[in-house]
């Protein structure tokens, strides 16, 4: 009876044990209920999967998690009005602030636990154990055993292990890169987008003063008899469509100031957005010969084919035993020990285990392996394909834009001559109404937006092609920088 209360009570210490570690590594967490460790879980309630997911605000009571509010308003710049001080500082800013890449970094550092998990296969594993009952007519006691086994040879289970981890792991730092260029391509387009909706705010708000300007001249005609009434009516309804047009652009600015805002996590400055820097010369620099292997994605499909390539490896080990080598020592305790020759007995011996028959599982899993590595191999291809395409698409496009930005500032400088033209014949000469100056002061109007939209299709399309080819890091000065606790190789 004696012996029964200590083991109860050596199992309650260890209990209390595991419950004090528990709550030393969760910390500040939330408490989850956990399912029980031993079999008595079959008694316990577990979720019913016919029954349907719990709403987002019952989640979050179950789990303890704070609700999470958002503001219709932007935050208040609070010391931020010089920010962001250049397109480069905004872009650095996204990258070690967005969540994502958080997350992508995190589980980086976990696939590199894995690698020393299946790295531990080639090292000794030692056990203790004790066992306590009644042993034939002998007595009660107990066996208590200390046992050593280090594997010897295992055709290449432990070897390909390890090599999966650590495709796992290559792979999952092409995701952190590609995370990155998604969050450098996303901010990188934004900015583009509020500097374009305020270089077409300005352009409408030039439309709205020169066409006030007419009608302040028409009324002044009208007013002298030069004119009929029907001049500054026709003005006074062109004025009125670019001032609609002005708030127009006005709302599209701030929404996209709340889209930037999100990816900077800070507030962005009232102040005009500098000119962005051209990405042409990186873009000429390549000779149009592009190394798909630096695109994130293509690195990704490849170490999704050396994950399939070493599961297949490992799958085909499983045919073969393992050799170890096994030692352990065994202690009698009790009154057991007075019927042995000796309390205590040690065991060294050559151990070789293999499964003889799993029911053809290792042939569906090797042949599954076998199909997972063929379509890995495919979709590699597949992603070259498609990325190749892409890039010539924008290449294109950028050379395209270039031609079209040529074509587009002649023909400003044409139509600004015609419009002087206009206003001479108008004042002058009598032969030209005022249909014909409104008319050209909004294909300026016109012709300045589609040259402030060239500029900036430009630019996306130069981003776009960037980050496709894996130089987005090298433009924006990310290389062998620290982000998020990460360093970044080139």
């Amino acid at each position: 009876m004696k012996k029964i209360i200590i083991i109860l009570h050596c199992i309650l210490i260890t209990q209390y044990s595991f419950a004090a570690d528990k709550k030393l590594l969760s910390g500040s967490e939330p408490a989850i209920n956990e399912a029980p460790a031993g079999f008595w879980g079959v008694f316990s309630k577990t979720p019913d999967p016919g029954t349907l997911p719990a709403s987002g605000s019952a989640l979050a009571d179950k789990l303890q998690i704070n609700p999470a509010e958002t503001e219709m308003q932007p935050a208040a710049s609070n010391g931020a009005e010089s920010f962001p001080a250049d397109w480069q500082a905004a872009i650095q800013q996204a990258v070690n602030h967005h969540p994502s890449i958080s997350s992508s970094i995190a589980t980086l550092e976990s696939s590199g636990f894995t690698i020393d998990a299946a790295k531990a296969g080639y090292l000794p594993s030692v056990k203790a154990g004790i066992t306590t009952g009644r042993q034939q007519d002998e007595g009660s006691g107990h066996i208590a055993t200390v046992g050593l086994s280090q594997m010897l040879y295992d055709f290449g289970k432990t070897g390909s292990a390890v090599d999966q981890a650590s495709a796992k792991y290559l792979r999952q730092q092409a995701t952190v890169l590609m995370q990155i260029d998604t969050i450098i391509e996303q901010t990188a387009l934004a900015l583009n987008e509020v500097y374009r909706s305020m270089q077409l705010l300005d352009n409408s708000k030039r439309e709205v003063k020169a066409l006030r300007d007419i009608l302040a001249l028409t009324q002044m005609r009208a007013d002298a008899g030069a004119s009929t009434r029907v001049d500054p009516v026709q003005a006074q309804a062109r004025v009125e469509a670019a001032q609609a047009e002005q708030l127009d652009l006005e709302i599209k600015l701030q929404q996209q100031k709340y889209h930037l805002q999100s990816l900077l996590g800070q507030p962005v400055a009232e102040k005009k957005i500098s000119a962005p820097i051209s990405l042409l010369p990186l873009i000429e620099r390549q000779n149009a010969r592009i190394d798909l292997n630096r695109n994130p994605t293509i690195l990704v499909a490849q170490a999704d084919a050396a994950v399939a390539l070493a599961e297949l490896r490992n799958y085909k080990a499983q045919r073969y035993p393992t050799l170890s080598l096994e030692a352990n020592t065994n202690k009698y305790i009790g009154d057991i020990a007075d019927y042995q020759r000796h309390s205590q007995y040690q065991n060294v011996y050559l151990s070789v285990n293999s499964t003889l028959y799993q029911g053809g599982a290792l042939v569906a899993q090797e042949s599954a392996s076998a199909r997972a590595l063929e379509a890995a191999r495919t979709t590699i291809a597949s992603k070259k394909l498609e990325i190749s395409d892409q890039q010539r698409n924008y290449f294109q496009s950028v050379k395209g834009l270039q031609k079209n930005i040529s074509l587009l500032k002649r023909r400003m400088k044409t139509i600004m001559e015609t419009r002087s033209l206009y206003r001479e014949q108008y004042l002058s000469l009598g032969n030209r109404n005022v249909l014909d100056l409104l008319n050209a002061e909004q294909e300026i109007s016109r012709a300045q937006q589609d040259l402030i939209n060239a500029r900036c299709d430009l630019w996306a399309s130069s981003v776009n092609y960037l980050v496709l080819t894996g130089m987005a890091r090298e433009a924006f000065d990310l290389n062998n920088k620290v982000i998020q606790g990460l360093r970044i190789a080139p």
